[in-house]
């Protein structure tokens, strides 16, 4: 082999060598922008992650706090509802009282009812034509005069009350009706 056949070869093979070194040099940055790629996505997925733990700590610690909270008014409810077995819910008494009222309101105006009939029997009675066996109107110690609203009044008036006692109105317990 001649010298220069020796040349060109090594040229040759220097040539393969610089573009191989050119296409590992350009391999090499491709791979290094890839590799800072993926780490700069790796910081963004860490930071995510991290994101996501601090959340499910947070949710752990809320769960944690729920947990107690409904403990606490699990013992307040059963605590109360040891209190309140003896109790009468409002809807009975309100039944009972509104029942009384009525049974009261009615009692009542039948009471008013029988003093006014008793009044009013007992007002007749002095009256003549009564039945009831006076000596004459004349004849009492005071004349008979109307005052200024009309009624009848007797002055100095001694008339006998009326000798028969009145029956009493009652009910089926022997209260006045």
């Amino acid at each position: 082999m001649s010298h220069r056949k020796c040349l060109q070869m090594m040229s040759i093979v220097e040539e393969e060598i610089q573009k191989a070194q050119e296409e590992s040099e350009e391999e090499r940055h491709k791979l290094c922008q890839l590799l800072e790629q993926l780490e700069a996505e790796k910081a963004d997925e860490t930071s995510k992650l991290q994101l996501a733990i601090a959340a499910r700590d947070a949710a752990l610690a809320d769960g944690q706090r729920v947990r107690h909270e409904i403990c606490e008014l699990q013992q307040q409810l059963e605590s109360t509802n040891a209190a309140l077995q003896d109790q009468v819910p409002w809807n009975d008494i309100q039944l009972v009282l509104d029942q009384a009222h009525g049974d009261m309101v009615s009692t009542t105006t039948r009471f008013w009812n029988t003093i006014d009939a008793l009044q009013n029997r007992r007002l007749a009675s002095y009256l003549p034509g009564s039945g009831v066996n006076h000596a004459d109107w004349a004849e009492q110690s005071g004349p008979a005069t109307q005052d200024h609203n009309g009624v009848l009044t007797l002055s100095e008036s001694n008339a006998p009350l009326p000798s028969q006692q009145e029956p009493s109105a009652t009910n089926q317990f022997g209260s006045l009706v």
